[in-house]
């Protein structure tokens, strides 16, 4: 690009000056012109313009002279000439050539042998004043102009020598800046080689500076960093939690069996280890089913086979199913629906509205109220699960819906939950373009509240 702007001035500069060069000839030959019509009108001898005139233009002494011939229409002598008496020494001839009107003048590109002359031919009133006659003045001034090429070689050299040295140096200039400027690509690029799980945390751009418009990518890269590590230290975080929860079921089933068989018991207590050790199976089973459900979740960003469901049927649907499950924990389950319906999977939205009332009915105060609502507002359709409890600190109201987390209160002294059951739902919430917020203090109770896009 720069190197094309460079060329692009040279040429413009090259013709305006062979131009200028041009110009300045022509406009020498016609203040030239003037001054012989001037002298010619100033004196009356002819003699004395002669001497005048040659004067002027200086002796002819080589080749590259001025050569001039003046004279008035119908004389047969010539006003005067620089080559009286000898052939005329130019390839021009004026017989040849239609004059030019009085007033008027004229500009020939001629030749004296193999040298270049640029000529004029002036057509003017007589200015002699003592002439009855008043016959037209003519007047051939030619001049040596092969001193353009030459200039024009040089300036050409000129030319050259400052667009290679202006290329030269906006090249490297411009090799400067990108160097420069790329220097926060260059840094992340190795750092790139050197991204592992292992040291994430501890990669930063780090750019102290360069261009402005390369902050933004710089910036978004520390920040893709951050959300990576936070990402990996979750999972990382995920898999020792797994791992544990898996790990103690097993080791109960292990260690019952592992009693059980260490000595001869009776029927009936080889039954009682069997249960038990049914019982441990059967969290097991739970927490793998939940684990699955929550990489699956993960996995997906937006099911496209969404369909429109029925928040309301829904919502009756799983309060009259946990209704007897109330009643055996000496609750009383009460729900209130309007139609409201929104896009989405309705075997992932009724496990998501199933973890907040069984949630609800199991650590809820007993002998309590537990009330599901549904509302409109505006495009969201807001569904309410309230028990009395109340008991959730602002801290705790900050991790609950992270996985493995479980709230421990009073009422709920030891749990077989595996803390996955509101990380669960707020991944359901999320992956339906909602979310799901609490509300918890002791004058209030806890409440949480669904957000769903509402479809008409």
């Amino acid at each position: 690009m720069n190197i094309a702007v460079i060329a692009a001035l040279s040429i413009t500069a090259y013709f305006e000056f062979r131009e200028n060069l041009n110009r300045s000839i022509d406009n020498s030959l016609i203040s030239q012109a003037k001054s012989v019509t001037a002298s010619i009108a100033y004196n009356d001898s002819l003699l004395q313009t002669r001497k005048e005139i040659q004067a002027f233009f200086g002796p002819i002494d080589d080749s590259k002279s001025t050569i001039y011939r003046i004279w008035f229409e119908g004389e047969k002598e010539y006003y005067a000439d620089s080559f009286s008496g000898e052939m005329w020494p130019l390839d021009f001839k004026p017989e040849s050539v239609k004059p030019p009107f009085t007033g008027e003048f004229k500009f020939f590109d001629t030749e004296r042998g193999d040298v270049p002359y640029k000529l004029l031919w002036a057509s003017q009133e007589d200015p002699r004043s003592s002439s009855e006659s008043k016959q037209p003045l003519n007047i051939i001034i030619a001049a040596y102009n092969g001193y353009i090429e030459e200039q024009m070689a040089d300036f050409l050299t000129v030319l050259l020598i400052l667009g290679i040295t202006i290329t030269a140096l906006s090249i490297g200039l411009t090799l400067l800046i990108l160097r420069w400027g790329l220097q926060p690509i260059h840094r992340i690029t190795t750092l790139m080689h050197d991204v592992t799980g292992k040291n994430i945390d501890q990669l930063s751009s780090r750019l102290a500076e360069g261009p402005s418009e390369l902050k933004p990518f710089v910036h978004a890269w520390d920040n893709m960093i951050e959300r990576l590590s936070m990402a990996i230290q979750q999972q990382k975080r995920f898999t020792a939690d797994a791992s544990h929860e898996l790990r103690t079921p097993l080791a109960i089933v292990k260690s019952t069996l592992q009693t059980t068989i260490s000595r001869k018991r009776s029927d009936e207590d080889y039954v009682s280890s069997i249960d038990r050790a049914l019982e441990d199976l059967e969290r097991l089973e739970r927490l793998i089913e939940q684990l699955l459900l929550l990489a699956h979740l993960d996995d997906i960003k937006r099911q496209h086979e969404y369909q429109k469901v029925d928040l309301q049927a829904l919502v009756t649907d799983v309060c009259e199913q946990y209704n007897p499950f109330a009643q055996q924990h000496k609750n009383i389950l009460k729900w209130h629906v309007c139609p409201a319906r929104t896009e989405g999977d309705q075997h992932q939205l009724r496990r998501m509205l199933d973890n907040l009332v069984d949630n609800a009915i199991k650590y809820g105060p007993e002998n309590g109220q537990i009330s599901v609502s549904m509302s409109l507002s505006g495009d969201v359709v807001n569904i309410k699960v309230h028990d009395q409890g109340g008991n959730i600190s602002q801290e705790q109201q900050q991790q609950i819906f992270e996985r493995f987390y479980r709230v421990r209160t009073k009422h709920q002294q030891s749990s077989d939950g595996a803390g996955l059951g509101l990380a669960i739902a707020q991944e359901i919430a999320l992956k339906h373009d909602g979310k799901i917020t609490v509300q918890s203090a002791s004058e209030i109770g806890t409440e949480f509240i669904i957000s769903l896009p509402h479809t008409s």
